[in-house]
């Protein structure tokens, strides 16, 4: 549950990917940061937004922020695991008002791609989407405790890289495998404009492929779709942004995009983020280089 941050929040930040070419198609990135925090007011950090992603997070100290999601849930963050599906809602992250002077700070976050809870530890997000859960209860309370522990006692994030994609290695020896071989149309799917047209292409019924989707990721095809339609938007924005453009034709994002028109476009935009694309362009553009999906 930690910002994956263009510029560390909390002091020492390490972003890097698997260490291990074979982990390639299962691990998207790691974070690290081992620190302190000296500045001990409450503050806004930044605002995560749906994606593909699921996160595995292990946090060593705990204490220090907390989430609030859509305006209303709040889950302060502790010492312990957490595991988090990439598809739902945006949530605002927030460091919390402390008395103590200095508070060590030291957290490890595993992106994952948005199969790998089926396909490596046969769990169906969809069983899942409303729970709470810790890497216990997908890893199992041995296994599991015995990666948090040997992930506390590593000074640095390659250290605990090598730890994490050791015990990995180990699961993936395990792995679930697809009962039939669409894993690749499944994982490109939301490239399709519609169901129909992928179900054509795969030789599958729609009803079938549905079902999948639903087991594989926890959403139908159309949720699914949607989330990749916003993602490859708010990648165009960000990009105008790192080019240092200063007003976007959002028409012509909402068309490339396959939204149908610009209403339609501005009401995704922000169920997704909770902000309308102008809003978030020109207003927000501040906070993007601490905008990480989840």
């Amino acid at each position: 549950m930690f910002v994956d941050t263009g510029m560390p929040p909390h002091g020492d930040y390490t972003k890097a990917f698997p260490k291990t070419p074979s982990l390639l198609p299962y691990i998207h990135s790691y974070v690290s940061i081992i620190s302190a925090v000296e500045d001990t007011r409450e503050q806004y950090i930044t605002r995560f937004f749906p994606s593909f992603m699921t996160q595995f997070v292990f946090d060593f100290y705990g204490s220090l922020n907390e989430v609030i999601e859509e305006g209303s849930i709040q889950l302060d963050i502790d010492k312990g695991t957490y595991v988090k599906s990439g598809i739902g809602t945006w949530m605002d992250f927030f460091q919390k008002e402390s008395l103590s002077s200095k508070r060590l700070v030291k957290s490890f976050k595993v992106t994952l791609y948005p199969h790998v809870l089926y396909e490596v530890f046969g769990i169906s997000p969809f069983e899942i989407r409303n729970e709470d859960l810790s890497i216990n209860d997908i890893w199992g309370k041995y296994e599991g405790e015995l990666l948090f522990e040997e992930l506390e006692s590593m000074p640095t994030g390659d250290g605990m890289i090598e730890v994490f994609e050791r015990y990995f290695m180990k699961q993936l020896s395990k792995k679930y495998c697809f009962q039939k071989n669409i894993s690749n149309y499944l994982m490109g799917g939301h490239d399709y404009p519609s169901l129909k047209l992928l179900s054509q292409e795969c030789g599958y019924s729609e009803r079938w492929i549905q079902k999948q989707y639903l087991e594989v990721f926890g959403e139908s095809f159309k949720h699914i779709h949607n989330n990749a339609r916003f993602i490859k938007t708010l990648r165009m924005m960000n990009s105008a942004v790192l080019r240092g453009e200063s007003h976007l034709k959002f028409v012509s994002i909402a068309y490339e995009c396959g939204y149908f028109d610009q209403t339609h476009f501005i009401k995704e935009f922000k169920k997704f983020t909770g902000l309308t694309p102008s809003y978030y362009f020109h207003t927000f553009r501040d906070k993007i280089p601490l905008s990480w999906l989840w």
